[in-house]
């Protein structure tokens, strides 16, 4: 990222005075009317008021962490709909008390996750929204703030900008955010939103802002403001009326004075204190590391893979193919008819939550290959009834998901987890010889989806089932080593087995999309590029990046931070700990092993005993560096799957691989994770 010169920062104009005064009408209306203690609007305000209230919760950790289950809640709407509770103040704070809980943070971070949850549903609009109409609001720099007050001396502060030790109380009313140098966290955001198309203000200017909304000067606006202050800009619109996002920070009076080094004043390190997330910012900007991300490009096709399991969506492919009924069944009542039941429950699961990325691959992948052979051969390459292609192109990629479900009520069978999607998983609502079955249903539903496509011809039919039986048959290979090294006494395992067992079990599903969307194309994948090697190392860096995150907890699926280690799961972490401990201290961690197969699944162990056992074990990951060698292996994996999307000779399938890497496996995701 390019530093922003404090020189050049201007204030982007607004509109003329009949739009100022028209918004200003507008805001005051707004307020009179919010702010009224009459009826139904005072009761809606205060209780909306009262839930934004709180704190933002004190460790970064937890903030990603409910970032993240506000997102996967947002993709399950993508799907299923907004639940229309949600929609209101009351709705909108129960959600969030939900996924505070699962999170195991505080009851007061409960409106704090409430803005997130609303700015996590915004993302995508702010995304696509034009240049020039969309509005960054960002605060003054903390470290500005405290050198406007007085606070620093000359001698604790040399490095501060000249231009921003004159003035110190005007500094602190100016209508544009205020910086304390070019090497300002505030002035980079304001870089990284202009290089984007962003309008910057400051966010004294919230409520003026949302009357320009209101009268079309703006499609979005994303605002970093304290709490409280939001608080007051909330207050004035019902929630998800407006697409406007927010990032809350922590008010400067609750924070000591910023740490002073040699490279001047902690500006980065105090914007973290005060909750102010660059990368969060960045990301709801469109903007990653200072570069543009290619998500608005994809963002129409990610919400039309998503798009394709809504029940609708599904009903109509399953009568395109002659599948009358195969993903939808009538209740009777609140239950299914027994010749019912099994659809109905597929259908369930299908629908139930997921963020649809292997669709996504399969229908990128065939149209950026469409695009290239276009471009190349226009004559040639035409596609004879591009529709009715298009049309099983879809269809194949929800035979993908179809097949990817069946494996995940498989794996949580026989892992025996507890959750899925923030739900119990299958087996423990319906009993594992339900769940089994259901499973195999999905199967075949898939091989039939396949074997069905109109508008495809016989040898494509054949390389289409040939590319997911072999997926399948990986599949069952990786999960069977990981079985078998679970039930058996002698936990002998190296790095590169588990990384073995990591490529058979997460690498195909990649594979199997990437190489379905090309041959539905018209080219042979082997001929296209190494596929496989991409494959091979995104799947394998995706899986070793969750052994990461496991240490964390998986929020979504309610489990326990190491239940990997609990649940008796080989890991690479795992496998290079007994590489490189001392004998006694690996046995000690076979011990540990021993223990938790003994007192049962990672779900059923003692509270007490199980933190006890994760906190040494911990202590023996770290005595052998597991957790920084884990991410030098993640950065490797994401290195190799890069160097393969690069050797792919279609340039827009390279974006699109180089697009999924970054979704996959982010780049320097794991440092984020041991530092």
């Amino acid at each position: 990222m390019q530093d922003f010169p404090v020189a050049s920062l201007s204030r982007p104009r607004l509109a003329g005075s009949v739009g100022a005064e028209m918004r200003g009408k507008i805001t005051d209306d707004l307020l009179s009317t919010t702010d009224a203690p009459q009826g139904k609007s005072a009761g809606k305000s205060a209780t909306h008021s009262s839930a934004l209230a709180p704190a933002c919760p004190e460790s970064k950790g937890l903030r990603e962490r409910l970032r993240e289950l506000a997102s996967d809640l947002v993709s399950t709407w993508v799907a299923e709909g907004m639940p229309p509770t949600a929609k209101t103040s009351a709705g909108l704070r129960k959600q969030a008390e939900m996924l505070v809980q699962q999170a195991t943070a505080q009851p007061e971070h409960t409106g704090w996750t409430m803005v997130t949850i609303v700015s996590e549903y915004w993302r995508s609009r702010l995304a696509v929204a034009s240049s020039g109409r969309r509005l960054l609001l960002l605060p003054d720099c903390p470290v500005a703030v405290w050198n406007a007050s007085g606070i620093f001396s000359e001698r604790s502060s040399p490095q501060l900008d000249d231009s921003n030790r004159s003035n110190r109380q005007g500094l602190l009313s100016s209508s544009v955010p205020q910086v304390c140098g070019p090497d300002c966290t505030i002035s980079k955001l304001w870089a990284a939103a202009q290089s984007g198309g962003w309008l910057v203000e400051s966010t004294s200017r919230a409520v003026p802002a949302i009357g320009s909304l209101l009268t079309g000067q703006y499609d979005g606006i994303l605002g970093v403001a304290c709490l409280e202050d939001l608080e007051k800009a909330f207050a004035m619109l019902p929630a998800f009326s407006l697409p406007i996002a927010a990032v809350p920070f922590r008010k400067l009076s609750t924070l000591g004075e910023p740490t002073i080094g040699t490279d001047g004043p902690g500006c980065a390190n105090v914007a973290l204190a005060s909750a102010i997330d660059t990368e969060w910012v960045l990301g709801l900007l469109g903007v990653a590391s200072g570069a543009s991300v290619p998500s608005a490009n994809y963002l129409p096709l990610l919400q039309e893979s998503a798009g394709l399991f809504h029940p609708v969506s599904l009903a109509g492919i399953a009568d395109r193919l002659g599948l009358k009924d195969a993903f939808i069944a009538a209740k009777v009542g609140d239950t299914y008819a027994p010749l019912a039941a099994t659809t109905g429950m597929a259908g369930e699961f299908l629908t139930r939550g997921g963020k649809f990325l292997r669709p996504f691959i399969a229908i990128a992948a065939f149209d950026a290959v469409c695009a290239d052979r276009q471009s190349l051969q226009p004559k040639s390459a035409a596609i004879t009834n591009a529709r009715i292609v298009r049309d099983s192109v879809k269809a194949a990629a929800v035979a993908i998901e179809v097949f990817h479900k069946a494996s995940l009520i498989h794996d949580d069978i026989e892992d025996d987890d507890q959750m899925r999607y923030g739900q119990p998983t299958l087996h423990v609502q319906r009993g594992v010889p339900t769940a089994i079955n259901v499973g195999d249903y999905l199967l075949g539903l898939g091989y039939r989806i396949v074997s069905g496509l109109p508008g495809i011809d016989a040898a494509t039919h054949r390389d289409l089932v040939a590319i997911l039986a072999d997926a399948h048959m990986r599949l069952a290979q990786g999960q069977g080593a990981e079985l078998w090294w679970r039930d058996t006494a002698e936990k002998r395992l190296t790095p590169d087995e588990a990384l073995t067992i990591y490529g058979l079990k997460t690498s195909p599903a990649f594979e199997a999309a990437v190489s379905m969307g090309i041959r539905l194309a018209g080219c042979d994948p082997s001929e296209v590029g190494p596929i496989n090697r991409y494959a091979l190392h995104i799947g394998t860096g995706f899986q070793v990046l969750n052994d990461l995150k496991d240490w964390r907890g998986d929020l979504e699926n309610n489990r326990r931070t190491a239940a990997d280690f609990l649940g008796r799961r080989p890991t690479v972490m795992w496998a290079l700990a007994m590489e490189q401990l001392s004998p006694r201290d690996a046995q000690r961690l076979l011990e540990l092993s021993q223990l938790a197969s003994v007192e049962g699944a990672a779900t059923k162990i003692d509270q007490f005993l199980a933190d006890e056992m994760v906190a040494e074990v911990h202590d023996l990951y770290e005595k052998a560096d597991v957790f920084v060698r884990t991410a030098v292996i993640v950065s490797h994996q994401r290195n190799q799957a890069a160097a393969a999307a690069a050797a792919c000779r279609f340039e827009r399938l390279c974006e699109v691989l180089e697009f999924l890497l970054d979704l996959a496996v982010p780049e320097q995701s794991a440092d984020a994770l041991v530092t």
